[in-house]
């Protein structure tokens, strides 16, 4: 299996949800690169703000945590009081993890278990765009 990058994770994302392209380059580091143009379309729909300062670090790899992030904001999910997993407690980005499962978009790594730190493998990626939008 192969980790999905934060390029190839954009153009999942820009193709799933239909997103208009922008005029805007958003970020530095990824100036000439394929998935450019996916990357500046998440940006303009305020799905992301990068890695940093007018970078998004498109070669860095995916993590679950950072999936769920991206996918709430792109899907603008409910909140959810339920806590479901015990592996992300404290850690930004928890009350998307509860989102996704509340929608259930995700179960986890294992009980009680999100593994937010593991990258996302590109087949993984498909099956939680799947879940959320669908056919």
């Amino acid at each position: 299996m192969r980790d999905l990058t934060r390029a190839q994770m954009a153009a999942f994302l820009v193709r799933a949800l239909g997103l208009p392209p922008a005029a805007t380059d958003y970020f530095d580091d990824d100036d000439g690169m394929t998935g450019e143009s996916s990357i500046n379309a998440l940006a303009r729909a305020g799905i992301t703000g990068g890695c940093g300062p007018r970078r998004f670090c498109p070669s860095a790899d995916v993590t679950r945590l950072q999936m769920a992030q991206f996918l709430d904001r792109a899907l603008d999910l409910p909140s959810s009081t339920t806590d479901y997993f015990d592996d992300d407690d404290g850690r930004t980005g928890e009350a998307s993890v509860n989102a996704l499962a509340a929608a259930g978009i995700t179960s986890g790594c294992g009980p009680r278990r999100y593994c937010p730190g593991a990258a996302v493998e590109r087949g993984e990626m498909a099956a939680f765009l799947y879940r959320a939008v669908g056919d």
